[in-house]
């Protein structure tokens, strides 16, 4: 009797499952890889934009209430300055502000936002 040499049709079927099995997992977790770049990036964007409008805004000088806002490509911004009335321990010669940004993107099933702010002192 001879010996039969090479993979039978059930092997080489089993084979070609699990390939597809393990590509299709693959597949799937670079695909959520990609997502979640994009998403950080967009973050990443969002946070330049805000901290170098909070920067602009926080160095001008004398601070005044107000709000502005601005769109820079996919995203938009708004920037608030109003005073701080919390702090009880301040001097007489001092008043607070509170500085901050809003930037917002997204489309209008997914709206993404990002926000910071700070507290600055001037002059009365």
């Amino acid at each position: 009797m001879r010996r039969q040499q090479g993979f039978s049709l059930l092997e080489v079927l089993v084979a070609f499952a699990i390939l597809g099995m393990s590509l299709g997992i693959l597949y799937q977790a670079f695909g959520s890889s990609l997502r979640n770049l994009s998403v950080a990036g967009g973050y990443t964007r969002a946070m330049i934009i805000a901290e170098s409008h909070l920067a602009e805004a926080a160095n001008r000088m004398p601070l005044e209430a107000g709000a502005d806002q601005g769109e820079e490509g996919d995203y938009r911004w708004q920037l608030t300055v109003e005073p701080w009335k919390d702090l009880d321990d301040l001097p007489e010669t001092f008043k607070a502000w509170l500085v901050e940004v809003q930037v917002s993107w997204g489309n209008a099933g997914r709206m993404r936002n990002y926000r910071i702010s700070t507290l600055r002192l001037s002059n009365k």
